[in-house]
């Protein structure tokens, strides 16, 4: 079986680089195939995805959700066919609604032995209020249907801002794993595990900090 996850965030919330964490701490050595739909957004560097042996499917033509499913269907397992990978990560356009790819992953079951393990979203910790307010019903999709969600650039955030930020997140969805550390602190084993479990895990990534009430990071 394959296994898929979907990496989804807005532009500039970290995908890339977070993905480059998964493929060096979590995927190493396994085969894996990486589908790539961004438009207007500098992607993965090539050379980096070329050491690593990964392919790379762009489909530029239009992101995953605005394009007929039978496309992505069409695409996904010729990926299959051709390369049999253990896993699939696929990172959808910027602005695509998670709900919508994962939907089109699903269409795929039926006639492919696939999984979804994951379906992530990264979020700029600096910027989640402002992207609520301003692009409220692409980025609450990204959040509300996420089973792991990845805060970004915690590193330069206090620990009261970060707990905001997961509170803000904990709104919009009280059941997905959130992972608050800074990612250079992270083990492959400590990802691997949230992408895993999902929303059966709490509090294993915690910031430290003293407060009374649980923030559920």
């Amino acid at each position: 079986m394959t296994k898929v996850d979907i990496i989804s965030g807005f532009l500039g919330a970290g995908k890339t680089t977070f993905i480059k964490e998964l493929i060096e701490k979590v995927f190493a050595g396994e085969k894996l195939v990486l589908i790539e739909n961004e438009f207007g957004e500098i992607g993965i560097d090539g050379g980096f995805l070329q050491d690593a042996g990964i392919e790379i499917t762009e489909m530029n033509s239009g992101c995953i959700c605005c394009t007929l499913v039978g496309d992505f269907s069409v695409a996904l397992k010729k990926v299959l066919d051709e390369y049999h990978p253990d896993h699939v990560i696929i990172e959808p356009s910027g602005v695509g609604k998670l709900s919508d790819v994962a939907a089109a992953i699903e269409n795929v079951k039926e006639d492919a032995d696939i999984e979804i393990e994951g379906r992530i979203t990264v979020v700029d910790g600096k910027k989640a209020k402002m992207y609520l307010d301003n692009f409220g019903e692409f980025f609450e999709n990204q959040v509300e249907y996420a089973s792991t969600i990845v805060i970004s650039r915690t590193q330069n955030m206090t620990d009261e801002k970060i707990e905001a930020c997961v509170h803000l997140l904990r709104e919009k969805n009280d059941k997905a794993t959130i992972i608050s550390t800074p990612w250079d602190q992270l083990s492959g084993d400590a990802i691997r595990h949230a992408l895993e479990h999902g929303a059966e895990i709490e509090g294993l990534f915690e910031h430290h900090h003293d407060h009374d009430e649980e923030c559920g990071c």
